[in-house]
């Protein structure tokens, strides 16, 4: 009974109050199972516990829409009326009680907060990125100050997680919603892996559902406590644990970014300025117009283009500049005066200074991209959000947008090695997730990825054979059906007698060889595994084998 009495809630971005309703329904629910025990144990009337444990004054929630606060605490005295006729308990509805106290108009990110035994809600859901377009300038960099080891721009979500485990006591439990990319990439980082890492058991998850009148969101459900649990529920099924990737896998969120991987694979080009891209008969025109134009027009190769279009063929054409000055790029006359028509007026209400002072050129131009994939025959291109995992080779003519990352690779060695279910499998553990697509991500997918060691010389030749017969085959059906290279995965990725999955599984044992994996043995295990060896050697300045062959 005193238990009950004294258990206290919170909703930290409480709203109108919805989550505080349920987890009273809730407690009075356990309430009367708890009345109806002792009445049992009661023969007369006279016995019978005529009180109520639970009331709305356990309840406490922050928000900072003033409005909202009022509605809550409005919901919790409906809360308790509708336990009242629910339960037919004897407890009198009126007079209502005063919350002003407990449902307060608060920022929870700089307020201290109510002790609780149960921590619940769903935080504002708002992807790192658009923080400042939504959040002022100020404010955000508030927030960065107050999370300082919090190095990453994360899903704003991310910090009510890490101060709900700070809030708990060895007893506590606490239950948040967030965007379900808040178990992959830096969110994972800066949010579930803090929970793991810090003393924190993850007891019950949905990895990811629909958010509930929002087809585009989708969203992950995580349980908490700091008591190790004896039992865990993953997705309403039982499961031996529940990593901060949200599966029962081995944790890969201890994989090390490894030195020989850096410096290889790019994010594509930010242009900042939709008067950059212009449709292909303005670049023709332009052209014939003065031959010199072709030095700053580029046929602009985005994610859509890589998936939807036979053999990836970029739609449109890019402006671009690179470095020049503005002298310089005013030779361009027909690009220029269209760039300082169309991409000025945009750039100058800008909040970054770089973008206002350079108007001209793109916001990220990547010299670093450029000059590593400048000698190449071909490099690899990888949307950045797609439903199958692909890499392309594709054409040093067409600029990659940031929709795309680039490895600066030729060699068909590691494009087998990339395409392979071995790094499917590391990007599936590794990666975020947008919606049910997958989100491939430079820093946790590329650069923490082990690859082989010691294959032998002929393996890498059949490696790299197989993977240029996967690439021609894959030319040629796109040509011939007109077909997107998504198209053509789902039509025949699954189909065991087409010659995509022939050359797949191909592919695939051929890798496996390269690793001196066994098909009984964990393959995530493993590759953790390397990854930690191969990070212990680098610091030891052992060489380390990356994204090139050993015989090269």
């Amino acid at each position: 009974q005193l238990e009950l009495q004294q258990y206290k809630v919170l909703d930290p971005a409480c709203g109108s109050g919805n989550f505080l309703y349920v987890a009273y329904q809730e407690l009075k629910r356990i309430e009367q199972l708890l009345i109806e025990k002792i009445a049992e144990r009661r023969r007369s009337a006279s016995e019978q516990l005529q009180i109520s444990f639970v009331t709305p004054k356990q309840f406490y929630g922050m928000d900072i829409n003033p409005f909202a606060v009022e509605l809550a605490r409005v919901t919790l005295m409906i809360a308790r009326k509708v336990a009242i006729d629910r339960f037919n308990l004897t407890e009198a509805s009126l007079p209502l009680d005063t919350l002003d106290g407990n449902i307060i108009c608060a920022d929870a990110l700089f307020t201290d907060w109510q002790k609780a035994d149960a921590i619940i809600g769903n935080p504002p859901f708002l992807g790192g990125k658009h923080m400042r377009l939504n959040l002022s300038d100020d404010y955000v960099n508030r927030v960065f100050t107050r999370f300082s080891e919090v190095k990453d721009s994360v899903d704003f979500c991310s910090y009510w997680f890490r101060l709900a485990h700070n809030q708990l006591d060895e007893k506590g439990r606490a239950g948040l919603v967030g965007t379900n990319s808040i178990s992959q990439g830096k969110s994972r980082v800066a949010a579930l892996d803090y929970i793991t890492h810090n003393g924190g058991h993850i007891h019950e998850a949905i990895s990811t559902q629909p958010w509930s009148g929002e087809a585009n969101v989708h969203v992950s459900i995580v349980n908490w406590s700091k008591i190790e649990p004896v039992s865990y529920y993953l997705d309403n099924h039982p499961v031996s644990q529940i990593n901060s990737s949200l599966t029962t896998t081995v944790d890969v969120s201890k994989a090390v970014r490894l030195l020989a991987n850096k410096n290889i694979s790019f994010q594509g080009v930010i242009p900042v300025g939709k008067g950059f891209y212009i449709k292909s008969e303005q670049a023709e025109k332009w052209i014939e117009n003065d031959l010199k134009n072709k030095e700053v027009l580029k046929l602009s190769s985005s994610a859509g283009d890589l998936t939807d279009n036979p053999q990836g063929k970029p739609s449109r054409w890019i402006i671009d500049f690179n470095n020049m000055s503005l002298e310089d790029a005013s030779e361009y006359q027909l690009p220029f005066e269209h760039i300082k028509l169309t991409v000025k007026p945009e750039r100058e209400i800008n909040r970054d200074k770089k973008a206002r002072d350079f108007w001209w050129i793109f916001l990220r131009p990547r010299p670093e991209m450029r000059t590593a994939i400048k000698s190449l025959a071909c490099c690899f291109s990888i949307p950045a959000h797609s439903k199958w995992f692909i890499v392309v080779p594709t054409s040093l003519d067409w600029l990659p947008n940031n929709s795309i990352h680039v490895v600066a690779s030729d060699d068909f060695y590691i494009l087998g090695i990339l395409t392979s279910n071995i790094h499917r499998l590391w990007i599936k553990a590794q990666s975020s997730t947008l919606e049910d697509r997958t989100r491939y991500t430079p820093n946790t997918c590329f650069e923490t990825f082990p690859f082989p060691q010691k294959p032998s010389q002929e393996l890498v030749e059949k490696i790299r054979q197989t993977a240029g017969e996967l690439h021609e085959y894959r030319s040629q059906q796109m040509e011939k059906k007109q077909w997107g290279i998504t198209k053509l995965y789902n039509q025949f990725f699954n189909e065991p007698s087409s010659q995509l999955y022939q050359l797949h599984q191909k592919l695939d044992k051929l890798v496996m060889e390269a690793y001196h994996f066994q098909a009984d043995e964990d393959i995530l295990e493993k590759l953790l595994t390397l990854n930690l060896e191969l990070a212990e050697k680098e610091k030891r300045g052992e060489t380390v084998i990356g994204p090139w062959s050993p015989y090269s």
